[in-house]
């Protein structure tokens, strides 16, 4: 691969079609689970992050996890907190830190959510690709994100 300070017309189209393929497959994501679950895809990612974590994360973890608007994360917390989805709770050993847990009904909606989720992916963006070449954008973009400088 030729290293250069310009990127080849190839990565600029690959660029395009992943800000277009973003732009429009997070939208159906979030209306598929606003239909079934009344849930918004910010606050599925909230539920997901902490599922995956298997325990509680500070507001600074978890803001850094989002995958969908990490900005106002506190503000979600706080309404999320208020429909009974998640808890915040000072940390034992530092009462700066702010933790956030998921309540059970939290984690039966990100369960219920999950399954409607996977089908979405199915349906907007796997049954476009096979293994090999979910593989190849899997691998591609985790080095892209590995080297990006924040």
């Amino acid at each position: 691969m030729a290293r250069s300070d310009r990127p080849s017309p190839a990565a600029v189209d690959a660029w395009h079609a992943v800000l277009l393929a973003r732009g429009r497959l997070l939208p159906l994501l979030d209306a598929d689970l606003q239909e079934t679950h009344g849930l918004s895809l910010d606050w599925y990612d909230v539920l997901y992050q902490l599922r995956q974590a298997g325990t509680s994360l500070t507001m600074g973890q978890l803001g850094d996890r989002l995958l969908v608007g990490a900005s106002r994360c506190s503000r979600r917390i706080d309404r999320m907190a208020e429909a009974g989805l998640v808890e915040r709770h000072r940390d034992d050993g530092d009462a700066r830190i702010v933790n956030v847990s998921l309540t059970s009904d939290g984690r039966a909606l990100g369960r219920r959510a999950g399954a409607t989720h996977l089908r979405s992916i199915q349906r907007h963006f796997g049954r476009f690709v096979d293994d090999d070449a979910a593989a190849t954008i899997g691998e591609t973009l985790a080095g892209v994100v590995a080297n990006a400088e924040v």
